[in-house]
Formats: C-alpha cells, structure tokens, sequence
C-alpha cells in the first residue's frame, strides 16, 4: 500500500533553524492549512506540539476540529466557527458579517489587507471593525496580515511591512483610548521572516519552511539548511516481461526501445501525483527509475523490478518539471494515502 513517510528529525532541524533565526521561540507559530501542506495535519501536529508549538493556524473549523487538544490557539483563516467549538479555536474576521456570526466572549483575530488586496478588512476602517467586535463583546486576540511580497526583491516586501507597522502603532494608540488589551500582531509568512534580520511582531507565520521547502526568486543562504520532511513511496502491483517496441498504457505514449520488464505501482494522478504524459517523459523516482507516460488515475509505470519505489522524498524537481512551486506537488496529495511519522 502506498504511502507517506515523515521523518520527525528532519522536521525538527527545520524547526531548530528556524527558532534559531527568529531568536525567540514564542515566537513560532505554525502554519497547519490543507492538511499541513499535504503532511497529514494530525500527524505534523503531534510533532508539533511535542516541539511545543503552542499557537497554530488552520484552513476551516474541520481542520480545527481535528487538533483542538493540542494547542492553546488555533486561528481559523476562512469561514466562522460554530458556537459548539472550543474556545481555543479562534475565527479571523475578513467582514462585518464574520462578526455577527461570532458568539459573544469569543477571541477573534482580525485580518487587515495591507497591499497584496486578497483578504482583510481596509486599514481606514480598522477603528470601526474595532468598535463593532468590542461592541458585540468580543475579544481581540490578534491584528495580522499578509505579506504577500516575501518571495520577491523589490521595494513592495519593505513598504507592505511599513504599512503593517503603522497599523501596529494605531491599535495601540485605540488600545489605550477604548480600553482593550493590546492583541497580538504577526504578518510574516515563511520567506518574509527569514529574510529579515529583525522581527517586531510577536509571532511568525512559518509554513512552507517548517517542511523544507521555500520558493524565494532569490539567493536565501538559511534555505540551505531545510530538510523536506515527506517521502512517497508506493509498492508494486504486478510486472510485465515485454518486447522491445511493446506500447505501455493509454495511447501507447511509451514504446520500449528494448526488451524489458515493466513494473506498475499503485499510485497515480487520483492520489494527487501529477499526471505524467508524452511532454512532462523526464519524471523519475527518487532512485532515478523513469516514471513512463502516461500516469493512469491509480497507478504508473515503471521499467523497474522492485518491490517498493520512493517516488520522490524531494518534490523541487517535479514542481520545476511542471512549472509550479512544492506548495502545489504537496497539497495535491490524497488525504486517504497513509502517513507514518519516523
């Protein structure tokens, strides 16, 4: 049966490198959308809270839902909440409708858009989204953002943190003049905070990196020492003995150009790995087995006799292959392929 490998000492030097950047470790929160980045979100989270991550951010209430005993803050980043969750589990508030939806004494975080115009309220009406949550008894855990220029040099990476600075100083001057406890900040995502040598937020967003990856445009000296955490791997499910010129699977894309033995393993594009056909051939395994045209929906083919392959333990190559970034390879993964932690 196919499955995924997480290797815990991998993840724990990315952890450790990280910590080690940002120079406070209160300061790591973790990124655990869309099933931790296709990890397997309860599994990254028992390692996580074993690190002692104790502040976590989620796609929905169902993700929550899940790790609701490990952490002491969970912030959902889409949708609301039902009055049922627990109270760790935190809504962040993108319109006036989130808050009506929020029950009273709930600790809310409130998203501002401060230039990538994605999610988040306008920075004019922060006072007002203020009025409105204290005034429907709420609790402001957090004011945060996104900056969405961290993977790019340029000037904008500088200027949506400056913006995000001056937001900073307005909640606490409406802090002090309404009289609510001043709410965290944190508006970094993995990139953003290790290509800066200071932080002034009280957490950090750390997704991608805690995996092993980042997909700066530019030289990141610290990407060096990411380890990606996840392998798959899948097993065999028969082999064939073939003739040279023998056509193998749909269309017959591949033609043999000797006799040989072809082996299918039971993974394909409906587990999330991405369709290999006659234009993307140069796909391998990790051990270099070529990978032929094209993938069928719940296995491939291989010229190869073993038992088990790892089909990759690094998913850089294949997102170069098909022009996009690890983030897409990882989160295609099936949820119903096992994940083990070693």
């Amino acid at each position: 049966m196919s499955k995924i490998l997480i290797d815990s000492q991998k993840f724990k030097n990315n952890l450790d490198t990280i910590t080690y950047h940002i120079k406070d470790k209160n300061k790591l929160a973790l990124v655990l959308k869309d099933n931790a980045y296709g990890h397997g979100i309860e599994q990254i989270a028992l390692l996580a809270k074993d690190y002692g991550i104790k502040n976590v951010f989620v796609k929905n209430e169902l993700e929550a839902l899940k790790i609701a005993e490990f952490f002491e803050h969970i912030t959902v980043l889409y949708k609301n909440i039902s009055q049922q969750a627990p109270k760790n589990i935190h809504p962040s508030i993108n319109t006036l409708e989130d808050i009506q939806k929020c029950d009273a004494y709930r600790l809310v975080e409130l998203k501002i858009n401060i230039g990538m115009n994605r999610n988040g309220i306008p920075k004019e009406e922060l006072s007002f989204f203020i009025e409105k949550i204290l005034s429907k008894k709420l609790q402001l855990l957090g004011v945060f953002a996104h900056n969405g220029y961290g993977d790019e040099l340029g000037d904008d990476f500088d200027n949506i943190q400056k913006n995000f600075s001056e937001i900073k100083e307005e909640v606490r001057y409406l802090s002090k003049k309404m009289g609510f406890p001043l709410p965290r900040f944190h508006s970094l995502s993995s990139s953003g905070a290790l290509r800066s040598s200071k932080i002034d937020d009280d957490l950090v967003r750390i997704g991608i990196a805690a995996y092993g990856y980042l997909a700066q445009n530019f030289s990141l000296p610290i990407s060096n020492s990411l380890k990606p955490i996840a392998s798959l791997w899948a097993d065999k499910i028969c082999e064939q003995k073939l003739p040279k010129g023998s056509k193998i699977g749909y269309g017959g894309k591949s033609v043999l150009k000797e006799d040989s033995i072809i082996s299918t393993y039971d993974i394909g594009y409906g587990d999330g790995l991405f369709r290999v056909n006659e234009n993307k051939a140069e796909l391998k395994t990790s051990e270099g087995y070529p990978i032929l045209p094209i993938t069928s929906m719940d296995c491939f083919s291989c010229i190869c006799q073993k038992e088990k392959v790892c089909v990759f333990d690094d998913v850089s190559l294949i997102a170069k292959i098909f022009d996009t970034i690890p983030y897409e390879i990882l989160t295609h993964l099936s949820p119903f392929i096992q994940r083990s932690i070693i």
